[in-house]
């Protein structure tokens, strides 16, 4: 979650428009008069900088703000406002920089604009007597600061002491601002129920507007599945969202798809948006939003104040074209390609893609690691991992593997890293996917000539300096390439990719289930006889399941999986339970939605209120069940085959992880496949290489249901499914297109070198589909992976 401090930079850059809109609206008098062009006003502003006139400096820059709307193609208004703050924080008074701006605003009754700003000052100096003043006079309270009384600070707000009223009901009097600070501590401590709450009760003492607070408990209330009555309250949220996003980008977005600025990023954070059923296009706006706000916001030190870039950032790379020309030319040339992210450890991505780094060739690529993540403790290596690390094994293969978790935080100085090594392809591995752990701001200020983001963030990173996106013509059609600001990388044979039929410790699949064992043991028993772990039920005929998150869920998708039961006689369906919190919420909605739809009469209001009449609720939630997450990930694969019949797929946010763990333990998975979002896409495309096409509902709801339906009610069909993929995953000599470890490497290697081709001839990046040659088409043999082992002698002992 993002600290205040950040919320803070977001909303004074949320501003920069209402400013400039207003600003041509009235003549300021003087000190602002005393230049009449924004030009002028900024390079006098940066002069007075320079000398230490800081205060004169300020006016300069202030004036700069004001008329950069007629000057757009000489400056932009980030030069002026961040120039203009600076004089402020260069002196410690930073948030006096804040209230002036507050006080403008009074000045014009723009009294919502004041507020804000003065909760920025506020935040970074909570006794700042201006500040308090001001706060004071747009309260309606007396001027006079005597009247006041005595200053409250504001440590411990949320721990009053015991027995005293203010324990009783200690949000009472809490100000949005820090309500927000309190949910995001509840967030961090995931205790969904109470942060949904706590950032609700932000969002509408402000009025609702402070957007983040109103979108971060949306999404608590998400990920716990506690949709309101009948989902209705979900409904809410989602226009609510909507317009909300489509507010911002059009008070704070400028420019067309190819070319636009950004004064604040958007309030719904882009990883939250991959769950949501709204228009794929706000989507990338959040991204876009993110992106280009992204770099100034790591920049923001702890009182308040924006470091100034060196002189050499970002770094030009267009100009030495030429030495990299030359560069390639020599002998023995090899392409400097470097992964960054923080997942190098037992997290997802790595358990997916740890075998790219078995698998490159060597003579054309020298392979690094810019790890900003930590490695995971010895004792979950050896207990939960059962001595099985990831991160050791990556390790023994790349050429370089650069621990940089120390400077993390200081992007400047990793780019600058990243750029000394001179690497020529960075990939990106977190998209936004791990705020607050990822390397916030980096690929801003391109350390590499060419940057891709690959896996992690199925979706548009919405920069401009993110050159291409991995994926394939399936999961990105190229008529939906404007919801993307990459250019396409197309992969052959699924853009995903996964080891699972190369790596020791996963388990193979098997056509025949052994026996079942009570108690319940891993890799035993059908997933009917399993029955989801519950006890005291009947074995069912048939058991669907989905692992995901309950915050890839929304209300559409439930109400589809009460269609199957229904349709489906003694069905059951086995989730996972993550998080528990969310048990009573999904089965509050089972006996709602499936209720008969009425309305009473409210006897204190006269309104209608809707209500249902209960009908199968009870025996719907009696054939829905849950399993313990378990944290070993072989483990987790391995009970796929155990527990699931068939994947019902969730929308418009895929399984990723999980279903390619689904899809090798021989689970068939039925999705939507009407998504036009990448993250939607994903199982789509993965059933049309495994030749599986008949499970895609390019209909949509009724038709995801249908299929699923099918299946439940005709064995036969069932098992002649089940039958195909397992053979996929089973295949040898050469290895199946989906599974083939190998054979993914080389085509991506094969788009990186084409990409870079297109840099060092001078062309800009444009869509590149990666063709297999007659030799990799051929496949992967079991040579391959002999003379590629999983765990190797580290390079560096070589």
């Amino acid at each position: 979650m993002k600290t205040l401090l950040t919320l803070g930079l977001a909303y004074w850059l949320a501003i920069y428009m209402v400013f400039l809109s207003s600003a041509s609206a009235y003549e300021l008098e003087t000190p602002y008069t005393i230049t009449q062009d924004g030009p002028t006003s900024l390079e006098e502003g940066k002069k007075l900088f320079a000398e230490g006139k800081y205060d004169k400096a300020a006016i300069y820059f202030w004036r700069a703000v004001l008329l950069q709307e007629q000057n757009a193609d000489v400056y932009s208004v980030e030069d002026a406002f961040s120039g203009f703050l600076q004089s402020y924080s260069v002196q410690g008074r930073a948030a006096d920089g804040f209230v002036y701006i507050a006080k403008e605003s009074m000045q014009r009754n723009q009294k919502e604009m004041a507020q804000t700003y003065l909760q920025q000052a506020l935040a970074i100096d909570p006794n700042n007597e201006d500040a308090l003043e001001l706060q004071h006079k747009l309260s309606g309270g007396a001027k006079d600061r005597k009247s006041r009384g005595k200053t409250k600070k504001r440590e411990n707000k949320f721990q009053p002491n015991y027995g005293t009223a203010e324990a009783d009901r200690p949000l009472d009097g809490k100000s949005p601002e820090d309500l927000y600070e309190y949910g995001a501590t509840l967030f961090s401590r995931r205790n969904y129920e109470h942060c949904a709450d706590v950032f609700e009760l932000s969002c509408r003492r402000s009025n609702y507007q402070l957007g983040p607070s109103c979108s971060n408990g949306i999404y608590c209330r998400h990920m716990i599945m506690d949709w309101g009555f009948n989902g209705t309250g979900f409904d809410d949220d989602m226009r609510l969202l909507e317009q909300l996003t489509r507010l911002e980008t059009d008070n704070y977005r400028q420019g067309d798809l190819d070319k636009f600025s950004w004064q604040r990023a958007t309030s719904v954070h882009p990883h939250m948006m991959l769950g949501y059923p709204l228009p794929p296009i706000l989507k990338r706006y959040a991204s876009e939003s993110v992106a280009y706000m992204d770099e100034t916001m790591a920049r923001v030190s702890s009182d308040g104040s924006i470091k100034p870039l060196p002189s050499d950032m970002p770094f030009d790379h267009i100009t030495d074209r030429t030495r990299y020309i030359e560069e390639a030319s020599e002998p023995g040339f090899k392409l400097k390609v470097g992964f960054v992210g923080s997942g190098f450890n037992s997290k997802a991505v790595l358990y997916l893609s740890q075998d790219i780094f078995r698998f490159y060739d060597r003579s054309l690529i020298e392979m690094h690691i810019f790890s900003v993540g930590s490695a995971d403790s010895e004792h979950f290596i050896k207990i939960g991992m059962r001595g099985v690390d990831w991160r050791e094994r990556v390790k023994s293969h790349v050429d370089h593997f650069h621990d940089v978790e120390e400077i993390r935080m200081d992007h400047i100085a990793l780019a600058r890293y990243i750029e000394k090594h001179g690497i020529h392809i960075l990939i990106e591995w977190d998209g936004y996917a791990r705020q607050g752990e990822r390397a916030q701001g980096l690929l801003a200020l391109r350390p590499a000539p060419l940057q891709i983001l690959h896996q992690e963030f199925i979706g548009t990173s919405g920069a401009t300096y993110v050159d291409y996106i991995f994926t394939d013509k399936i999961a990105s059609p190229e008529h939906l390439s404007h919801l993307y600001t990459e250019k396409f990388i197309y992969l052959p044979n699924h853009f995903f990719s996964k080891g699972h039929a190369v790596q020791n410790e996963v388990k193979l699949p098997t056509y025949d289930y052994l026996p079942a064992e009570y108690p319940y043991k891993i890799g035993t028993g059908t997933p009917e006889e399993n029955r989801c772990m519950a006890k005291g039920i009947d074995k069912p005929t048939f058991v669907y399941c989905n692992f995901n998150k309950f915050l890839k869920s929304n209300p559409e998708t439930v109400r589809s999986w009460i269609r199957i039961l229904r349709e489906v006689p003694d069905s059951s369906l086995c989730l996972l339970e993550n998080p528990e919190t969310g048990v009573n919420y999904l089965r509050r909605f089972v006996h709602e939605a499936s209720g008969e739809p009425t309305t009473f009469v409210d006897p204190s209001t006269g309104e209608e209120v809707p209500t249902f009449k209960p009908m199968d609720g009870d025996e719907l939630n009696e054939r829905i069940h849950f399993l313990k997450w378990e944290r070993n990930p072989f483990d987790h694969q391995s009970r796929n085959q155990d527990f699931c019949n068939v994947m019902l797929d969730s929308h418009p946010y895929n399984g990723h992880t999980v279903a390619q763990d689904a899809l090798y333990g021989g689970v068939p998975i039925v999705t939507r496949s009407d998504g036009d979002d990448m993250s939607s896409r994903v199982t789509t495309s993965a059933n049309v290489v495994l030749g599986l096409e008949e499970l895609n509902a390019s209909g949509g709801q009724a038709h995801y249901e249908d299929i699923a339906i099918l299946l439940g009610n005709n064995r036969t069909k069932y098992e002649e499914i089940r039958r195909k993929l397992i053979d996929t995953a089973l295949q040898r000599n050469p290895m199946h297109p989906y599974w083939d470890a190998p054979r993914y490497t080389k085509g991506l290697q094969e788009g990186l070198l084409m990409a870079w081709d297109r840099f060092l001839a001078g062309q800009d990046p444009a869509h590149i589909t990666v063709v297999e040659s007659g030799d990799t088409s051929r496949g992967s043999y079991d040579d391959v992976l002999m003379a590629n082992p999983s765990d190797r002698t580290p390079r560096d002992e070589l």
